[in-house]
């Protein structure tokens, strides 16, 4: 192991640091550097998948068991503020948006009276700006803390903000997913990633 060559980051043993643009960065720093670049790509691909569709069309029922694009979109946003929470970070939805968009909630209808498609894209470049400021500044105690607040699972109370961080972050590029096939149900019949 050694030194980074042309981009490429090696670990250095036996102390796990990383070389990385000239300056050697912890494990931690480095999965914040991954974090940071994973949310600008998720969030790219988020407006990329609803660009040019209306809200009507975030709200068309899948022909099978699945959710509308709105409330995916929402279900993220909604989970952006469980990342700003394990960040002590100010949430952006209230809590009635919190209810229509969070797991399990009930099944939304071609009626609902839900969050614009335009605003839910708003909330997530907002949350995204935020995360990325607040990650680009957090030290690794910070991280590393086990706060007894902002819990979205009973299981996370043993969990650091890292590892809080990292299950959300997973479970937003899932969901991130699943949009490329609710844009074609919208009528697109494009592809965004070619």
């Amino acid at each position: 192991m050694g030194k980074k060559f042309l981009g490429v980051h090696r670990r250095c043993a036996p102390t796990g640091e990383i070389y990385m643009k000239g300056k050697i960065m912890s494990q931690l720093q480095n999965e914040i550097q991954t974090w940071i670049g994973t949310l600008g790509t998720n969030q790219w691909l988020i407006e990329s998948q609803v660009e040019g569709l209306s809200h009507e069309q975030s709200m068309i029922t899948p022909p099978f068991r699945a959710n509308r694009m709105n409330w995916v979109v929402g279900h993220i946003v909604e989970h952006r503020d469980w990342m700003l929470r394990a960040l002590d970070e100010t949430t952006l939805m209230s809590a009635n948006d919190v209810m229509t968009y969070r797991r399990g909630s009930e099944e939304m209808q071609a009626d609902s009276d839900v969050l614009e498609l335009v605003t839910l894209i708003a909330l997530l470049k907002r949350s995204k700006d935020t995360l990325i400021a607040t990650l680009s500044q957090a030290d690794e105690d910070f991280l590393q803390e086990k706060p007894q607040t902002g819990i979205l699972l009973e299981s996370h109370k043993d969990k650091t903000r890292f590892q809080r961080l990292q299950g959300l972050l997973w479970h937003e590029t899932y969901h991130t997913g699943q949009l490329e096939l609710l844009r074609q149900l919208a009528g697109t019949n494009d592809a965004i990633l070619k």
